[in-house]
């Protein structure tokens, strides 16, 4: 047995592509804190000093995810002068949402960690270029892009709040009507507001509200 242990290779042929998807894939099934440069080794069937020859760090892992993640949405709208700029970030905006909601434990990471990989600057320089394209100041531009990104990011961390944080999730239409079962109880005498908005706000987390908020941080944009 021994001997055995001693005769494992340290690494086999692999690939950094394939560190990325290994980690992506322990994200997907186990969430967060599934994922770690000893787990990658061990699906890999390799010693985690093989993984370290293209990750220095668990940070530097999940840097790459992210960027995986980032570098899967469409930013061809952003720089089309034949789409509207707001319509452009909306397009963008659903992009990222569907990539997020495909893989909600990067979503997670998001929230706890810098986003300054290749592809992350990548989506920074286009939003930057097609809000230029919209005629918005220097200064709004600046503050916008970082407007939609915490509006994005936002919107689905309380959407997959909602969930199990597993892929694939739920439809829209089955986790509205959950969300809509759970507030039946409420009390309308002693929140009658809120009562009075049961189907909006069950609907809070859904495509239309997505769209909504951008739209109206949009209109802010311009109006500022």
């Amino acid at each position: 047995m021994t001997e055995a242990r001693q005769a494992r290779p340290t690494r086999r042929s692999f690939t950094e592509e394939q560190v990325v998807d290994t980690a992506l894939a322990l994200l997907d099934e186990g969430g967060p804190r599934a994922l770690s440069i000893r787990a990658v080794a061990g699906r890999l069937g390799v010693n985690p000093n093989a993984v370290y020859t293209y990750v220095a760090s668990r940070d530097a892992l999940e840097r790459a995810v992210i960027d995986r993640v980032l570098a899967a949405v469409p930013l061809g709208p952003l720089g089309d002068a034949g789409v509207e700029w707001t319509a452009a970030v909306i397009q963008f905006a659903l992009g990222l949402r569907d990539q997020l909601l495909d893989h909600p434990a990067v979503a997670s990471l998001m929230m706890s960690g810098p986003m300054d990989g290749p592809a992350a600057l990548d989506v920074g320089e286009a939003l930057f270029g097609c809000l230029a394209r919209g005629g918005l100041p220097l200064t709004t531009r600046a503050h916008g892009v970082y407007a939609v990104i915490v509006q994005v990011l936002g919107a689905v961390a309380l959407e997959v709040a909602t969930t199990d944080g597993k892929p694939p999730l739920a439809p829209e239409s089955e986790r509205i009507a959950q969300r809509r079962a759970t507030l039946s109880g409420l009390d309308s005498r002693r929140w009658p507001r809120t009562a009075a908005h049961l189907d909006e706000i069950a609907a809070w987390n859904s495509v239309d509200q997505f769209v909504w908020g951008l739209r109206a941080l949009l209109t802010g944009m311009t109006a500022g």
